[in-house]
C-alpha cells in the first residue's frame, strides 16, 4: 500500500476515476490496506502542523494523545519527517508512549541524526526508557547509544547518560559507556556526573559485597528483597530501603544497611 503521504493525492485520483464523494473513495482506498495499518487522518495531519504553533502546540497534542494508539503512532512516525523541529520533537515525544514497533524504531533511529539537538534528544529517551512504555522496551540500543554519546551537543550526550544509567547499568557495555564519559568528555558537568554514577554503582556492589559475608541464614533473609537496601540488625531484616522512617530509626539503632543485588546478575567490572 502506498505511503501516508500519497494518500490524499490516490483518494483524489480514484475520485476522478469513479465519481465517488471523497469519503467513500477514501474509505474504499483504506479497506485495501494491510490488516493493522493505520490510516493517517487529514485532522491528524492538521493537528501535526499546528505543533509548530507555540500557542497551539499543547492543545493539539492533546489531542493527539487521545488518539488511538496505532493512528497516534503512525502519524508521530510520519511527523518525524515534517519540515519544524518543534513538530519533530513532540512527535518522537509521542513516540516514547506508545509500544515501539519495527517502523516506530526505524523512525526515532533516524532522528538520531536529526537536524535539531531537541530533537535527538527525545529519539535517545523514547528508544530506551522503559518507564515510558505499556509494554517497556526491547530494543538493542547498545550501538544507537555508543554512537549518540559522541553527540556534539551536551543535551544528546546528558540524556544518553540519564537512561543508560537508569534502564542499564546491569549491562557492562553501559558501564564502560559511562566510564568512558567520566574519564573524556568535553563537558566537565558530564564528566562529574558521569563519575558519580560509576560511585554510585560501586557503592552499591560493594555493599552487596559486605552482605554477602553475614552468616548464611542472615543472607538468606536479605535474598527475598532483590534489587533493595535492607536495614540488618540483630541478625534480622529490620526494615527495608534507606530513606524511611522505620530504616533510619533502624540505623540509629545500630543496624547497618546493605544492597542486596538481583539473583542471577553478577557484579561488572567498575573503572
Amino acid at each position: 500500500m502506498p505511503k501516508d503521504h500519497d494518500f490524499k493525492r490516490l483518494v483524489r485520483a480514484r475520485m476522478a476515476g469513479t465519481g465517488e464523494r471523497y469519503t467513500s473513495a477514501r474509505a474504499a482506498l483504506a479497506a485495501q490496506r494491510e490488516p493493522g495499518e493505520p490510516v493517517v487522518s487529514d485532522r491528524a495531519r492538521s493537528l501535526l502542523g499546528q505543533l509548530a504553533d507555540v500557542g497551539l502546540a499543547a492543545a493539539s497534542r492533546g489531542h493527539l494523545e487521545r488518539l488511538p494508539e496505532p493512528e497516534r503512532r503512525a502519524a508521530a512516525i510520519e511527523g518525524l519527517r515534517h519540515q519544524n523541529w518543534r513538530v519533530r520533537r513532540t512527535c518522537a515525544w509521542l513516540l516514547d508512549r506508545v509500544d515501539l514497533t519495527p517502523e516506530s524504531v526505524a523512525a526515532l533511529t533516524r532522528a538520531l541524526d536529526d537536524g535539531h539537538p531537541q530533537v535527538r534528544r527525545k529519539a535517545v529517551h523514547a528508544l530506551g526508557c522503559e518507564n515510558c512504555k505499556p509494554s517497556g522496551c526491547a530494543v538493542d540500543v547498545r550501538p544507537l547509544f555508543e554512537r549518540a554519546i559522541g553527540d556534539d551537543s551536551v543535551l544528546v550526550r546528558s540524556m544518553v547518560i540519564h537512561v543508560v544509567t537508569l534502564h542499564f547499568f546491569h549491562h557492562q557495555w553501559a558501564v564502560d559507556l559511562v566510564a568512558r564519559v567520566a574519564a573524556s568528555d568535553k563537558s566537565a558537568k558530564q564528566r562529574e556526573w558521569a563519575a558519580g554514577a560509576i560511585a554510585w554503582l560501586r557503592w552499591h556492589w560493594d555493599s552487596d559485597a559486605s552482605r554477602r559475608q553475614l552468616p548464611p541464614d542472615v543472607i538468606a533473609r536479605t535474598q527475598r528483597h532483590p534489587g533493595y537496601w535492607v536495614v540488618v540488625r540483630d541478625g534480622r531484616v529490620v526494615a527495608t530501603g534507606r530513606d524511611s522512617k522505620a530504616s533510619r530509626r533502624e540505623l540509629g539503632a545500630g543496624g547497618r544497611a546493605y544492597w542486596v543485588a538481583p539473583p542471577g546478575t553478577a557484579r561488572p567490572r567498575i573503572p
